[in-house]
């Protein structure tokens, strides 16, 4: 498998088990919810990983001469980057299923706060996925091209 196709079906992956996520009682529960959470958050770092040529490079590039779009995908990859820890981290502190206490988080903190920012931050990635994926829109559908 080409390694393009391997992140395109990557990416998908990752949007779909997002937008499943997005309820916490839906498909199989709060169970699933907390450890599919934080495979997300394993795939997100592999999502890096497999693009780490274009973070180094543009990250060299960025003060000086690059495109508003490039910029702009930048900001949002960083934006990203930012809300998946937090999402994770807050996750793990409201987490009623999974022992933390090694990290020093008790399970099931019930702090509105915790919940609040989870929710928050779940709610505004699905923003930043979708302006993402719109700025990608070009790479999208070329592999969609190619797959025929």
């Amino acid at each position: 498998m080409k390694k393009v196709h391997f992140k395109f079906g990557h990416n998908i992956f990752i949007l779909v088990v997002f937008i499943i996520l997005m309820d916490p009682k839906a498909y199989m529960g709060q169970w699933f919810h907390e450890w599919a959470g934080l495979l997300i958050g394993l795939f997100f770092i592999l999502h890096k990983i497999l693009n780490w040529n274009w973070i180094k490079g543009t990250s060299k590039r960025l003060f000086g001469k690059v495109s508003g779009k490039v910029r702009l995908n930048y900001i949002m990859d960083v934006l990203l980057l930012l809300s998946f820890i937090f999402i994770i981290w807050s996750g793990m502190e409201i987490s009623e299923n999974i022992d933390f206490s090694w990290l020093g988080i008790e399970r099931g903190q019930k702090n509105m706060i915790w919940k609040s920012l989870h929710g928050s931050l779940s709610a505004l990635v699905i923003i930043i996925l979708g302006i993402h994926i719109g700025l990608h829109w070009d790479w999208v559908m070329a592999r969609f091209k190619r797959s025929k």
